[in-house]
């Protein structure tokens, strides 16, 4: 396994710059599981509040930023504090994570400004070669 985290820590590295990337991971492993895929996280992010968001991170132009708050609040204290318990931490540290790093996520897994590009990734089931290839291979184009 110790190849498989390291690529993964590389990938991982790239899209969240290193510090907490496995606590992000986590977290977006766990969002991913709770609501059956990225297309579930997004219908969730949509319905929460953050549709106009949401399409900045997927399209080819800036990605609008979000608040820790508006993110707890478009997940739902019930989600979020799954989340979070998954990744050993607390609610305020998991909506702030993931406020900073979601939209950077989302916008390298969708590179040309399709959502359904990151149906790939899935880490509903744990990871495994299929979603590293996934993750991988938006970086390697």
């Amino acid at each position: 396994m110790g190849m498989l985290d390291s690529v993964l820590g590389q990938v991982a590295g790239q899209l969240l710059g290193g510090k907490n990337n496995a606590l992000t991971m986590k977290l977006l492993q766990s969002l991913i599981k709770q609501l059956g895929g990225m297309a579930g996280l997004f219908q969730k992010l949509q319905a929460g509040g953050l549709a106009a968001a949401l399409a900045s991170w997927i399209g080819n132009g800036n990605n609008q930023s979000v608040s820790a708050e508006a993110m707890a609040n478009a997940l739902g204290a019930d989600l979020l504090s799954q989340a979070a318990n998954h990744a050993g931490i607390d609610d305020n540290q998991a909506s702030a994570l993931l406020a900073q790093h979601l939209p950077n996520i989302i916008n390298s897994l969708t590179p040309n400004g399709i959502a359904n590009e990151a149906d790939g990734f899935d880490l509903s089931d744990g990871l495994d070669m299929k979603d590293l290839a996934a993750l991988a291979s938006k970086f390697m184009k």
